[in-house]
């Protein structure tokens, strides 16, 4: 899993230019750089702010699309304060890397920082660097070597795509974060960035790897990507120095990550269209990092929960904290620890408690709730709630080698009572077998644990579940330390099971809905773009919201698309969903978005949604006549048969007829000609005046490869010449010449006219 890094060289241009005094400066896609920068005269591209400003600017960023990598050679400092390139507020600037070179040699990041510090980026949207070769690396946002106090913020991040089809050599990132020097990369915050919709090859869509420390990864959504969503990595060389060559010394704290999945990643012997390869990619991930918190994490439907591994062997994972988190329906297991082989490294000294690990391990192979790989040591497990599938794993450890581990005042629950435990590679199927071959859980319990509402993902305990008050006695929270959704981790006189501590509801805890109306209207199939819809989220009671699931359901959720959602809901605050209707077909579409969360009361929210699809309106006619000006045509469209019909009587060698293209639908459109050949008796060409002259176009109606691109109401006349070759003197011949015209971008919609000849 270890990304190709390339080296970054500096554009020398920036090097030389005086920085501006600290101001608010403009950008905007209609602004020149020669312009002083300002809201009426704004700078043409980021890069140019980014050679420019100095330390206590902010540059606000004006919507619209952006094609440009941006490399950043300013910095703010802790007196002035930190340079800031956000959006002007209500508006959504766009980095588009459609179509922009990718060098061999210097980094192919949308956003490039090397060596700077004190600045910020806020509420941009990067999306579409995309290649097939190998060793190239599209990056959403960079930064590398000695950087420190950068805060990438409110981002947004997709279509970040290796496509090269092979095992080794595709990487790609949404954002990488490489401490590469001998000075750690220090000071990082990433939060309330959206990252999907990435195609990662052997790499993550969230990294921090190498001599990285004092960061804050928080409030994140990650979602929709073919390997690992977030990673902190050790000891892959990316350092100098072997011992400082690891992330280290932060916090991964309520992030949402779903839909991670390695079986179309063709690293992983997938295909991107079947799939069908391995199935290994971590939610979040730790490999080789260490003393990381991570705590409040919603993981749901990704291959792996959370893993705790080392890939390097004599190397360790180890001081990590994985604590208050929800682990949910992951494919292969909900938590991991240990080495994925003995050829690997280890995982020492972690804490893992009051997690809810409910029905992992989809797939049932093998793996269960919680999981010890290869070399587990030291490690304590506490106060978690297990609740396995009906396969009934709750803990797999088919290692002899782990030793030292703690395990003890876990809730278990299996349904039907098919409760299985693995305890260096033996199986028990009682709580009591459990507990005297491994020496673990003397304390823990074997119940159901009454969740609120598990249909509806409410993970919370009802009122009289066993988890409630059952947990360590011993148990003293963390300073600062809080239950999923933000509350006291305490709540009673003792602490509960699992990672929500019960409460009663509290009465102004409540979610108020404001935005605009969820119609979509009338979208053209499969020709304009998708509508799009921003929802406003408000939260007007006192108590976080924490969504664990957003899904549309109904007959017409195909038809729906998430574009923007959230991972934390703080009182007071409001975010941003943002849904596109695009559907697949011709017809009309309900569908509800469901956004589903354990909430003091409303745990669940429904945005009904409709929208409607029409035909596409590409409508060619050919038409046909004996004259430029008097074409004849029937308005049938796609009729793929006889067409309308003109009959000519050749009595001399050589006459003309005529084929008009039209394009009488509302939409431009391009529409592609395809003409017949003549045959030893008659010879047929065409012609066409037009801007290029007038031209013989025979060639290309031959082969089907002509393209009109008409206006709409618009339309071409060619001309079609025939002749008679010397063998049809004095013979009567009955002959007919067609054109078909199709619509390039709808090729189900066609219409044909035909000349026929009678000579004699």
């Amino acid at each position: 899993m270890k990304p190709t890094l390339l080296p970054f060289c500096r554009l020398l241009g920036g090097l030389f230019s005086l920085p501006l005094a600290a101001a608010d400066f403009y950008v905007s896609p209609g602004g020149n750089n020669a312009n002083p920068g300002s809201l009426d005269s704004p700078w043409r591209t980021i890069q140019h702010a980014a050679e420019t400003v100095s330390a206590g600017s902010a540059v606000f960023i004006r919507g619209g699309v952006y094609s440009e990598k941006v490399g950043i050679y300013v910095s703010g400092n802790a007196t002035v304060g930190p340079i800031v390139f956000k959006a002007y507020p209500g508006e959504e600037p766009i980095i588009d890397g459609t179509g922009l070179p990718f060098d061999p040699v210097n980094s192919n990041a949308l956003i490039s920082i090397y060596d700077q510090s004190h600045l910020r980026i806020e509420g941009l949207t990067l999306r579409n660097l995309k290649t097939a070769t190998r060793y190239l690396v599209p990056i959403g946002i960079l930064v590398e070597n000695e950087s420190h106090h950068i805060e990438l913020v409110d981002n947004v991040i997709h279509d970040i795509e290796t496509n090269y089809n092979g095992l080794d050599g595709g990487d790609a990132h949404g954002i990488a974060i490489f401490g590469s020097a001998a000075t750690p990369l220090s000071d990082v915050l990433i939060a309330g960035n959206e990252l999907f919709d990435l195609k990662l090859g052997s790499s993550e869509a969230l990294v921090l790897n190498g001599n990285v420390t004092d960061f804050e990864v928080r409030e994140n959504v990650v979602r929709d990507c073919n390997n690992i969503g977030i990673d902190f990595i050790g000891y892959e060389g990316t350092a100098p120095t072997p011992a400082l060559d690891r992330a280290r010394d932060g916090i991964c704290r309520n992030n949402l990550v779903y839909n991670i999945d390695s079986s179309f990643n063709p690293a992983y012997s997938g295909n991107f269209v079947t799939g069908g390869g391995d199935t290994s990619a971590g939610g979040i991930y730790v490999d080789g990092g260490a003393r990381i918190l991570i705590e409040g994490n919603v993981v749901h439907h990704c291959n792996i929960g959370i893993e705790l591994a080392s890939e390097h062997a004599g190397r360790t994972t180890e001081e990590i904290t994985v604590r208050n988190n929800l682990l949910y329906h992951n494919t292969i297991g909900g938590l991991f620890l240990g080495g994925y082989d003995t050829q690997r490294g280890s995982t020492r000294q972690c804490l893992v408690t009051n997690n809810t690990l409910f029905e992992n391990d989809t797939n049932q192979d093998g793996n269960g709730e919680i999981y010890l790989q290869f070399d587990v040591r030291d490690c304590t497990f506490r106060n978690n709630l297990l609740k396995s599938n009906s396969q009934g794993l709750l803990i797999g450890n088919p290692y002899t080698q782990n030793s030292g581990n703690l395990v003890d005042h876990q809730l278990f629950f299996a349904p039907g009572g098919a409760q299985e435990w693995q305890w260096k590679n033996v199986f028990y199927t009682a709580l009591t077998g459990y507990r005297s071959g491994s020496g673990n859980d003397a304390a823990s319990l074997l119940l159901d644990p009454l969740f609120t509402d598990t249909a509806k993902h409410d993970f919370r305990l009802a009122s009289g579940s066993p988890g409630r008050n059952a947990a360590d006695p011993a148990f003293i929270g963390a300073i600062g330390e809080t239950d999923l959704h933000g509350a006291s981790r305490v709540n009673e006189a003792r602490v509960d099971h699992g990672a929500i501590e019960y409460r009663a509801a509290a009465t102004d805890a409540a979610l108020a809905i404001g935005g605009d109306a969820p119609g979509f209207g009338t979208v053209v199939w499969r020709r304009d773009g998708p509508a799009v819809r921003d929802f406003e989220i408000s939260h007007t009671g006192t108590e976080a919201f924490r969504p664990v699931r957003f899904a549309f359901e109904g007959t017409g959720a195909s038809a729906f698309r998430l574009e923007r959602s959230f991972a934390r809901l703080g009182p007071g605050q409001t975010r941003l969903v943002r849904v596109s209707f695009s559907p697949d077909a011709v017809g009309a579409y309900t569908a509800d978005l469901v956004i589903q969360g354990a909430f003091a009361t409303d745990h669940e929210l429904r945005l009904s949604l409709t929208g409607a699809a029409i035909a596409p309106d590409q409508l060619p006619d050919e038409r046909a006549g004996l004259s430029p000006s008097a074409p004849v045509g029937n308005d049938v469209y796609q009729t793929n048969g006889l067409g309308q019909t003109v009959v000519l009587s050749m009595k001399r060698r050589k006459v003309s007829a005529w084929f008009r293209a039209e394009n009488d639908g509302a939409l431009a459109d391009d529409l592609r000609l395809s003409g017949s050949r003549g045959d030893r008796w008659v010879k047929v060409s065409y012609f066409r005046s037009d801007a290029q002259g007038r031209r013989n176009v025979s060639a290309s109606l031959f082969a089907g490869t002509d393209l009109l691109s008409l206006a709409p109401g618009a339309g071409q006349s060619d001309e079609c010449r025939l002749a008679k070759s010397h063998r049809a003197e004095g013979r009567k011949l009955r002959r007919s010449y067609a054109v078909t015209v199709m619509s390039a971008t709808a090729p189900q919609w066609s219409d044909r006219a035909i000349v026929g000849v009678v000579a004699k």
